[in-house]
């Protein structure tokens, strides 16, 4: 992909991309947006890019639909990547907490899609899949998220959608230390987990 001078980057999602914005005085949190921030003005100082955190933390696609307009497409984005899901299926495992609904992976699948609908205009749009820091691959939430995994890709596969995955990368990384190293919740990426994934992305922008 080729940015352009002047373009506008949207990240939306949850608490994975939110990252304690709200505690940073350019409200960018402190994870991968962030980071991803930094090296394209590191990288390419020629241009000057707006860069946007559009995450809220608790987020699950219900509540990303229903806030798309007025914090994503409003920000009018040339490039827009969304991660969203793992507290669709985070809800089916917090008993503690049954205040939000639990949202199915067909309603999570409409969700999406009901995004994608919406950010037709949207130049550049990537789809990122859910994951979740636990290598033992029959742990029933590793299992769930998979589940929520596959219908963003299918949603992607059918407007034409780049996916850009990264539970990959954070598979590998576990190949020699576990997600727990980095996660106690195996959820939030904190500081090395929020590299793995903005070098990931960095990739799909050619920075």
């Amino acid at each position: 992909m080729k940015l352009h001078d002047g373009d506008v980057i949207v990240f939306a999602g949850d608490s994975t991309t939110d990252a304690d914005k709200r505690n940073t005085s350019d409200g960018l949190g402190n994870g991968y947006v962030r980071l991803i921030r930094n090296a394209l003005f590191a990288f390419h100082p020629e241009n000057n890019f707006r860069v946007v955190n559009a995450g809220v933390g608790g987020n699950t696609s219900a509540h990303l639909l229903a806030r798309w307009d007025r914090d994503v497409i409003s920000c009018k984005p040339d490039v827009l990547f969304c991660m969203i899901g793992i507290n669709d299926v985070w809800r089916h495992f917090d008993y503690l907490d049954p205040q939000d609904a639990r949202i199915s992976v067909e309603e999570y699948a409409e969700n999406l899609a009901a995004i994608c609908e919406k950010s037709k205009g949207v130049r550049e749009f990537y789809l990122i899949p859910p994951y979740y820091l636990e290598r033992n691959r029959s742990d029933e939430m590793r299992v769930m998220t998979e589940q929520y995994a596959d219908r963003t890709r299918a949603v992607a596969a059918r407007y034409g959608i780049t996916v850009v995955e990264v539970q990959p990368d954070f598979d590998a990384y576990m190949n020699s230390r576990p997600g727990q190293s980095i996660s106690w919740d195996r959820v939030h990426p904190f500081e090395v987990g929020s590299m793995i994934i903005a070098r990931r992305i960095l990739q799909f922008l050619n920075c």
